[in-house]
């Protein structure tokens, strides 16, 4: 187990102290301590290598917690992040959130005092990026294809879909399946969207790649309809395709081709995409809903959308964003953010997913929440077919099983 290098900046002495030991007998080699932001800089400037925790209280004399972070993400700072305070989770949480979007590590936003068994966990995590991050250095570096290989994979059908689950949360029974894309190469393995989805973009083959995804989408239906299995499957569109109305007519040919059953299939679109063009946006999804398809809009949380923007949109089903889920159990203005989004979204008619569900804590406060349906990596992450249909015939178990 590797042994961790840990700065605890806290400016109350016995709490500095306790933290320090703490971290010692979790197994960390090297604490040291700072009890301002200023020290705490002149600690990490006094060493070759970075820290790989920092633990940062937020109100100290001289420089405090946020101006620390602040200069830390002007560094580009790599090493994890723990903001740690006595004050308002929500206070707590939004520094978090600033850090996070400043291009920090946040590892953990935790309220006073610090528990043993949170340190753990956050060590635990730590670790694991370090794993991770080790093993990503180990191989070859993820550079954007280039336009002629994304043409050559969208040619000769060399893209292939991963499923990953959506869950209802009062009986466990699968709601439908997100159909998420990836290149697979001569060898086997795979190029995930983060290298060409932006590439497609720019070239003008978004709608090509879409019109792909959905071919493929509706052929996997088919087969699983044969097996037994039948479920929704969702589909992310890019907000470039609302510039065409000739692929929504490409939409909807493809579906009457296949004889697909429309209200069998959601296409999933990201917040920020409708909120950007909101007439184009209309123009596409009033067309599909009305063909029958179901319309989510993703990533809800992360944007700047209102109940009058929904309302506007016919929109099925809103996913909140995992930022709103990821440790709800012990935050309470998340819970409280979460119970109102799930009374707007029963009240409008509207299916609510929470996104990015890990931690068995989690699920189990959405379900207490009346929560209708989940996804995350606690019940799979995105796996190709012929694994999905075997986690389907195990029983679908969740990761904690």
């Amino acid at each position: 187990m590797a042994q961790l290098s840990v700065l605890v900046v806290e400016d109350s002495l016995v709490q500095r102290t306790a933290l320090a030991e703490m971290c010692l007998e979790l197994g960390a080699g090297d604490v040291a301590v700072a009890d301002n932001g200023r020290t705490a800089l002149k600690a990490i400037d006094g060493r070759a290598e970075e820290f790989d925790l920092l633990i940062c209280d937020l109100e100290m004399p001289d420089m405090n917690g946020i101006e620390l972070v602040d200069l830390l993400a002007a560094r580009s700072t790599g090493s994890g992040l723990i903001i740690l305070s006595g004050r308002e989770e929500s206070l707590i949480y939004a520094v978090g959130l600033m850090a996070s979007r400043r291009g920090l590590r946040v590892l953990g936003s935790v309220k006073k005092p610090m528990t043993r068994d949170a340190l753990t966990k956050i060590f635990s995590d730590c670790r694991a990026q370090q794993d991770q991050s080790s093993a990503l250095s180990a191989s070859k570096p993820s550079r954007p294809v280039t336009l002629q290989r994304l043409q050559h994979a969208i040619g000769q059908r060399e893209l292939v879909l991963h499923y990953q689950p959506k869950m209802n949360l009062a009986d466990m029974s699968l709601h439908g399946v997100e159909a998420l894309v990836r290149i697979q190469e001569e060898d086997g393995s795979l190029i995930y969207p983060d290298r060409f989805i932006a590439v497609s973009e720019q070239e003008g083959l978004i709608d090509y790649l879409s019109l792909e995804v959905l071919r493929l989408a509706l052929e996997q239906k088919n087969r699983w309809n044969s097996q037994g299995l039948n479920t929704v499957i969702s589909i992310n569109l890019s907000a470039a395709s609302f510039q065409n109305n000739i692929f929504c007519d490409a939409v909807l040919d493809n579906i009457q081709a296949m004889e697909a059953d429309a209200k069998n299939i959601i296409f999933e679109v990201t917040e920020t995409a409708v909120i950007q063009d909101m007439t184009r946006a209309l123009a596409v999804l009033t067309r599909l809903r009305l063909a029958g398809c179901g319309l989510s809009l993703d990533d809800y949380g992360t944007g700047y959308s209102s109940v009058k923007q929904l309302s506007q949109i016919p929109f099925t089903e809103l996913k909140v964003d995992r930022s709103l889920i990821d440790g709800i159990a012990g935050k309470g203005h998340l819970q409280v953010i979460f119970e109102n989004t799930l009374k707007m979204c029963n009240e409008l008619g509207i299916t609510l997913v929470a996104e990015g569900i890990e931690q068995p804590a989690d699920l189990d406060f959405l379900c207490r929440s009346g929560c209708p349906v989940g996804q995350g990596y606690l019940f799979s992450p995105p796996i190709a077919e012929s694994d999905f249909i075997h986690w389907y015939q195990a029983g679908m178990p969740t990761l904690n099983h």
